[in-house]
């Protein structure tokens, strides 16, 4: 047989067949990263919206009422679910309260959002439990208050009035920083 057909020695990969595995590699790996981000993000800005909305709601029913405030709480420690539970009290004729309240479950089960308060008077704030946590509006200017209930009993240990509250899963942080004086809801 002639030198023309002498088959080449191919015992291994270019360094340019290399480079481009190694590249789409890396597309690929950076892809599901930010995937997998977005996945842990979703429900934490779920969580935020509905507290931001329920909040919001609950101010602006407390000017046209006697009283109105918001519980927040988990069912369980375990499965993490923050439930809500708004109370609007309205005064009807001869001075018999007319008591509404609505709640909700926020999340599902085991998507591991973790909510904090802080009163932004200097003092630690705390993790949310299954112990009822209140946020009241006044009735006159929608300012915040420890949320009373209608038996006069204020809601919070000490009457504190929690003006932050962190929705927070891993690393990612949305915040709700409430107004002490004008009630003002805020989602970050």
């Amino acid at each position: 047989m002639g030198k023309g057909l002498r088959r080449k020695d191919n015992r291994g990969v270019s360094l340019v067949e290399l480079i481009i595995v190694i590249a789409i590699l890396g597309v690929i790996i950076g892809v599901m990263g930010y995937g997998m981000g977005m996945v842990s993000k979703k429900p934490v800005d779920e969580c935020a919206k509905k507290i931001e909305m329920i909040l919001n709601q609950s101010r602006t029913g407390a000017m046209g009422s006697t009283e109105a405030w918001v519980e927040l709480y988990l069912n369980n420690a375990a499965d993490r679910r923050v439930t809500v539970k708004t109370h609007l009290l309205n005064n009807t004729r001869g001075g018999i309260p007319d008591p509404k309240e609505t709640e909700s479950v926020i999340g599902g089960a085991g998507v591991g959002v973790r909510l904090y308060y802080n009163t932004g008077g200097g003092e630690n704030g705390m993790d949310l439990g299954t112990e009822h946590q209140k946020i009241g509006f006044k009735r006159d200017s929608g300012s915040l208050t420890s949320g009373v209930d209608r038996d006069g009993n204020h809601g919070n240990a000490g009457g504190r009035v929690y003006t932050r509250i962190e929705i927070y899963k891993g690393t990612y942080v949305r915040t709700i920083e409430l107004d002490k004086l004008t009630g003002k809801v805020r989602l970050y």
